[in-house]
């Protein structure tokens, strides 16, 4: 039986506190977890984390007496059990199942941090309606009492339709449900979750039953339900909680900031606004604008595109690079009728577009739309989109992003640097506060880094206790000036937990010498290892090699081992470069191009990847990493009903052993797979040893939907006939051609169609390449001019215009 408070020592009070203080932090760590996993990525390790997590809070909430939330945790973890340490993958209705005991965590979550929270309780002065689905005499009615006692009035109705019909006209606070009422939530439920849905604010459904049985569980989240609990309840805490959490408050009107230079035209918006009752503040000087949206903190912000001193776009590129705003919707008003000009407004950051003269209906629509929409994501997410639940901070993948931008951009004015920041000695942390306790620390952690950077920093959390900064500041004192003071903060600050953590600094200056933001960010990461080596609360810069503009290549035996490593332990640095098919617009096919870091953080591949594992006797193991991770890829965008080439290279090794077939027949089988979208490289110098074995294997491989690449493809006659021997797909053609004039090209490109091949030509790094060869009929083209590879397959070939 778990223990009531008066039964709990000060101490263990003490730490009851601390544990519901933290508890959002916990569960948004557990959401970010499920996130990342439920989106196609499916990973046992993530899985065996978000596992940890649930069963801390688990054990935490059992031994400090909290019923409610152990029930609805406890659900949850009995679920995932059944996952964790097993090689099976959750089905769609499984993972809606999860996603629904996740959503039942955080409303358990809430009243209890609601219930918990060491403030008076002021009299109730407005009745919070509560509709009751059930029998008045059933296990819902002393419920009914204690909230009653609480002035909130409560409405039964004995059937779903009768409630529903009730709920187009009046909405309630929150809906509680007997269970046995559960037939009725189901036959309704879309139309349910359509009149819930229907105001700006969600209205909760909680169930209550007389089972803890998972199955029901599962059947109240199919039906919509928000919490579940089992009776027989606490009666008067229960209402408590409901009433704390639900209590009615003014909903917060929307608030518009209006930048339009003529007075008029500004006055005029705003008073359409304003009629509907929308807070709005006029800006008619722009050059003020970053000022007046830190004091009103607008839902939105309607921008006119032409003004002098600065137009809307530059402001909107201004706003976007603002880490607190990137959220903000921003509605252009103009009176340009130019489509393509319309859509450079839209592409700098707005969201939006309202013509000039402003029709007072449709600027309403756009207007409240778009903060309706807003504020949902802020609802379900807790933060804007491209940010962690638990820290406020952008993603990795944003962060990766800006700094492609800074590479592309090269700029010479001033100084960009990467700063990578992680907590001094996590393991003794890990000890002492609990992983739990952990992800709060790391929440603590990420606010110290917004105080400490500018605006014009972005601040991102890297992986699980890493967090990295992209700065840009005149100098590079200025660059180091700033790493400095963050390294003083984040000692001086006085974090919740009885802990005085210190942290590691790692930075890395980012110059036309390094091409990859993968690259930079793991030399940061390798330097603020060495921080920490060296006992932490200190910074190190890494060093660039000068002598050489490559990478620093580990030595033969320690670049083996990390192979070795990378291979037990699926810890490649995966990336993906874009191959635009020409031919095809919006197709999608990626090359996959593994990476190991060496101590320096230097990314290794290519050349020297396959001579460590060639070196080390595992070259046919990385085939095969390669090619199990290219069908899992192929896999999930399948079944979500995308169309996708994977290009996969492959050593000489495989090309010519006649095993390879049956494996990959094997690996299909075993996935549930086919060979469709999946493209093998093999280099032709290769596999010219034994043309006979290659051509076997090819055509096995066509056998199964698998088509066949030739990369260092020449120009020789000879090649030719290699190609129409083999039957291949595709020619990949040598480095040594990008440089040939326009006839040789031409006639590579030819024959290889008349061979029925089509033609790939990567290493694109300028526009000319482009030009040369996509007049010439390419029908593939690849380079970081185009793209550069990226660590996910989100680009988006929609727009890509040759």
């Amino acid at each position: 039986m778990a223990p009531s408070p008066d039964d709990l020592a000060p101490a263990k009070i003490k730490d009851k506190d601390a544990f519901v203080q933290q508890l959002p932090k916990r569960v948004a760590a557990i959401e970010d977890i499920w996130a990342k996993i439920s989106d196609g990525n499916w990973d046992q390790r993530q899985l065996d984390a978000l596992y940890e997590r649930v069963q801390e809070i688990s054990e935490s909430s059992k031994t400090f007496g909290l019923f409610q939330l152990n029930e609805s945790v406890f659900s949850l973890e009995v679920y995932l059990s059944s996952f964790v340490g097993a090689d099976i993958e959750p089905g769609e209705a499984q993972v809606d199942a999860i996603s629904g005991l996740l959503r039942a965590l955080r409303t358990a979550s809430d009243l209890c941090t609601a219930s918990e929270q060491e403030k008076p309780s002021a009299p109730a002065t407005t009745e919070v309606a509560v509709f009751m689905l059930g029998d008045q005499t059933g296990i819902t009615s002393d419920l009914a009492t204690a909230l009653g006692k609480l002035d909130c009035k409560v409405e039964y109705f004995a059937r779903g339709r009768e409630l529903l019909d009730v709920l187009r006209s009046r909405r309630p606070k929150v809906i509680v449900a007997d269970a046995a009422k559960l037939n009725d939530l189901q036959a309704i439920a879309s139309d349910l979750e359509e009149a819930r849905d229907a105001g700006t604010q969600h209205i909760p459904l909680l169930v209550v039953s007389d089972s803890s049985a998972l199955q029901q569980r599962v059947e109240a989240i199919r039906a919509g339900s928000d919490g579940f609990f089992v009776a027989p309840l606490d009666a008067p805490i229960v209402a408590k909680q409901i009433r704390d959490l639900m209590r009615p408050e003014q909903t917060k009107p929307f608030r518009v900031l209006i930048v339009e230079d003529d007075p008029t035209q500004a006055e005029f918006a705003g008073s359409i606004l304003k009629k509907s009752g929308i807070e709005t503040l006029e800006v008619t000087e722009p050059v003020k604008v970053i000022d007046q949206l830190r004091t009103f903190k607008p839902d939105l912000i309607l921008m006119d595109i032409y003004m002098p001193e600065v137009n809307g776009l530059e402001l909107t590129t201004v706003i976007r690079d603002l880490p607190e705003f990137v959220a903000v919707p921003i509605v252009f008003l103009s009176g340009e009728q130019n489509t393509d000009k319309q859509l450079d407004a839209l592409s700098v950051g707005g969201d939006d577009f309202v013509a000039k003269p402003i029709r007072p209906k449709h600027l309403l629509t756009v207007v409240e739309s778009r903060i309706r929409r807003s504020r949902q994501v802020m609802s379900a997410t807790g933060q804007p989109p491209k940010r962690d639940r638990v820290t406020g901070l952008f993603s990795r993948k944003h962060l990766l992003d800006r700094v492609a931008r800074v590479l592309d951009a090269n700029d010479k004015s001033g100084v960009s640097a990467v700063v990578i920041v992680r907590p001094d000695h996590l393991p003794d942390l890990k000890l002492q506060l609990g992983i739990g306790g952990i992800d709060h620390l790391m929440a603590e952690f990420g606010g110290v880094i917004m105080d400490a950077i500018g605006d014009r920093d972005v601040a991102a959390r890297i992986d699980e206790h890493t967090f990295g900064v992209l700065l840009k500041r005149d100098t590079n004192a200025g660059i180091e000036g700033l790493a400095k003071r963050l390294l003083s903060q984040l000692s001086d600050h006085c974090f919740s937990s009885d802990t005085s953590p210190t942290g590691s600094i790692g930075l890395c200056v980012i110059s036309e010498r390094y091409d990859d933001a993968t690259g930079i960010l793991n030399r940061a990461k390798a330097a603020c290892d060495q921080a920490g080596a060296q006992g932490g609360n200190r910074i190190v810069t890494h060093i660039f090699a000068e002598t050489t503009k490559q990478p620093k290549a580990a030595p033969d035996n320690e670049l083996r081992d990390r192979v070795r490593d990378a291979l037990n332990n699926d810890s490649f640095i995966v990336q993906y470069q874009p191959m635009l098919d020409l031919q095809t617009r919006g197709s999608e096919a990626y090359e996959i191009l593994l990476r190991v870091a060496n101590a320096e953080g230097d990314l290794l591949g290519d050349r020297e990847l396959i001579e460590a594992a060639d070196a080390a006797g595992v070259a046919t193991d990385l085939d095969h990493w390669i090619l199990d991770h290219a069908i899992d890829i192929l896999k999930k965008r399948r079944d979500t009903g995308r169309r996708t080439q994977i290009f996969a290279h492959q050593s000489v090794y495989s090309a010519l052993d006649s095993r390879l077939p049956d494996y990959l027949s094997e690996q299909l089988h075993q996935k549930r797979s086919n060979g469709t979208g999946l493209v093998l490289d093999f280099r032709l110098p290769d596999i010219s040893h034994d043309l006979k074995a290659a051509k076997r294997n090819i055509g096995r491989l066509r056998d199964m939907d698998i088509e066949v690449s030739l990369s260092r493809f020449p120009e020789k006659d000879a090649a030719f006939k290699v190609l129409k021997y083999l039957h291949a797909n595709y020619i990949n053609i040598a480095p040594r051609l990008l440089k040939a004039d326009r006839a040789v090209i031409s006639s590579v490109i030819r024959q290889a169609h008349e061979a029925s091949a089509k033609v790939i030509v990567s290493n694109i790094d300028d526009p000319r390449s482009i030009d040369l060869h996509w007049s010439s009929g390419a029908d593939y083209l690849q380079g970081n001019f185009i793209q550069r590879a990226l660590e996910d397959m989100d680009y988006d070939f929609s727009q890509v215009v040759i």
